[in-house]
């Protein structure tokens, strides 16, 4: 399915770039943004720059690299005049931080490509990880590692705030060019690759998996693994944030990658980009060494990392830290607006089915979380009409399963679409998505589904002309009387027309009436 939207969305005039230049790559990212309101990204460009290639003893950037980066961020500059970005924020990482040809290489870039790059500082890089996270996962105890061409940071994540941190220079291109000498490679170099890797860490104690305690790793490897993984499972969902890798799956990979050359590996690894055939196995073997070594099973993929925490540095900047209160709930409300929902409409939907959810309670026997997320898909069901009013239930279902809904599991993110896709007709269909869900959860559906169908009916005109409902159990059919400041005829009608899917749900007669 192919979607349109309206690109000029008058609550996100303004434009911010976020330019990062590391050591393999360097990466582009435009959001529109209304400060404090809602947020989209509307750009996002990547090019392998490989900046710490060839660095010796002399700790100088090398010509030929120093050509390919200022030329992607000529390019980067170029586009972000072209689309009307206001504020562009450039920073560099571990290549830079370390070359001792620094401050010619960003004379360079401020003469050639227009922009002042800013060198962060290890702590500075870790921080910027870890906000990008934080804001986007529901990390509250636990430890966010970025592994990067140049170098690995870590940060401790303690009730959400930032504790320790942790900086070497273990990156994919400079481990590579040190011990990754043979193809595919030897037991003598995956030997000292692996002996470098547990020295350089030997240090890192406070890594140590307890209650409650998360793995978040950030960074092209990291995301490029679950990649892999999701193709050998046929995973049905297209996104990595939020993936689940297991510490099983990263050792299957990493036995494909000792044993085939780079030239056999995309065959042997579906899923494996072309620019990190080389690198990849580095990279694996520094994550293998940090999940042993703190003791943890899986770790969980971050989508969102360094870039995406300098933006929200940017856009949370009255908070202190800068961090979303509700980050879910902001989540949702941001999308909604994205998406220009009509917001009286779709609180009176709210409203509507939380009260139904509520006196129904004794019929389904769902709690918070259930409540949660209905009241969630009621404010989203209808944002499929920025497409097209045909078929917009489908298209909201859509929207929602590829936005990048923060602090959502992804069996969340497919409930919530399969609830808006519900909201106007049709049976439960879990279709390709039933792999990610539990086996009560064609049910639990139904039963939500239907609530807020009956809700969406009860607000037919959208005049929030129903104010309160009353739902009668005593009664044969199960009676649901309407309460109304105006005439409500139509809703009453239309709620009666629609009751089908929660008849099937409930096993039960079902009766809309005025009060």
């Amino acid at each position: 399915m192919k979607i349109k939207c309206k690109e000029g969305n008058k609550l996100m005039k303004n434009r911010i770039a976020v330019i990062d230049l590391g050591s393999n790559t360097t990466r582009l990212i435009i959001m529109g943004y209304k400060s404090q309101h809602c947020f989209k990204l509307i750009h996002e460009v990547r090019e392998t720059v490989r900046l710490a290639e060839g660095i010796g003893a002399d700790g100088k950037l090398r010509p030929q690299p120093i050509y390919r980066a200022i030329e992607a961020l000529k390019m980067f500059n170029a586009l972000c005049k072209a689309t009307g970005v206001e504020q562009v924020v450039a920073v560099a990482t571990s290549a830079l931080r370390e070359a001792t040809n620094q401050a010619e290489f960003l004379a360079d870039v401020k003469r050639e490509a227009g922009l002042t790059l800013r060198v962060l500082s290890a702590k500075e890089e870790a921080y910027y990880g870890y906000l990008g996270v934080v804001n986007s996962l529901l990390l509250n105890d636990g430890f966010v590692f970025d592994i990067g061409g140049g170098s690995t940071e870590i940060a401790e994540v303690q009730r959400r705030f930032f504790g320790r941190y942790f900086s070497r220079q273990a990156g994919v291109v400079r481990f590579t060019e040190q011990f990754v000498n043979s193809d595919p490679i030897n037991k003598r170099d995956l030997r000292a690759l692996e002996q470098a890797t547990s020295e350089i860490f030997a240090d890192l104690k406070w890594l140590c998996n307890g209650p409650g305690q998360m793995l978040v790793g950030i960074g092209g490897t990291v995301r490029n693994l679950a990649r892999i993984d999701q193709k050998r499972q046929k995973y049905p969902l297209d996104r990595s944030h939020n993936y689940i890798l297991s510490q099983e799956a990263v050792e299957i990979i990493f036995d494909l990658l000792v044993s085939n050359s780079s030239q056999r590996r995309k065959a042997a690894l579906p899923g494996l980009k072309a620019d990190r055939v080389d690198v990849i196995l580095a990279g694996t073997v520094i994550i293998r060494h940090l999940l042993k070594k703190g003791g943890f099973t899986e770790l969980v993929v971050a989508g969102q990392g360094l870039r995406e925490g300098l933006f929200y540095e940017h856009f949370l900047n009255e908070y202190n830290p800068p961090l979303f209160p509700d980050m879910r709930a902001f989540s949702v409300q941001s999308l909604a607006e994205v998406y220009e929902y009509e917001a009286a409409h779709a609180q009176k939907v709210r409203e509507l089915s939380l009260s139904l959810f509520d006196q129904l309670q004794p019929l389904h026997g769902y709690g918070a979380w259930e409540r949660e997320l209905l009241a969630y898909a009621a404010l989203l069901h209808d944002i499929g009409m920025q497409v097209n009013y045909y078929d917009h239930h489908k298209h909201s279902a859509y929207l929602v399963m590829n936005a990048a809904l923060q602090g959502f599991s992804h069996r969340e993110v497919v409930i919530l679409a399969l609830l808006v896709r519900l909201h106007r007709k049709g049976d439960v269909d879990l279709g390709e998505y039933g792999v990610l869900l539990q086996p009560d959860e064609a049910q639990r559906l139904a039963k939500l589904g239907s609530i807020l169908r009956i809700s969406e009916y009860l607000e037919r005109s959208k005049s929030q002309v129903v104010q309160k409902l009353q739902v009668d159990l005593d009664k044969d059919p199960f009676q649901i009387r309407v309460f109304a400041q105006g005439d409500a005829m139509i809703e009453v009608w239309d709620a009666n027309r629609n009751t089908n899917l929660l008849k099937k749900a409930f096993g039960r007669e079902f009766e809309a009436v005025l009060a």
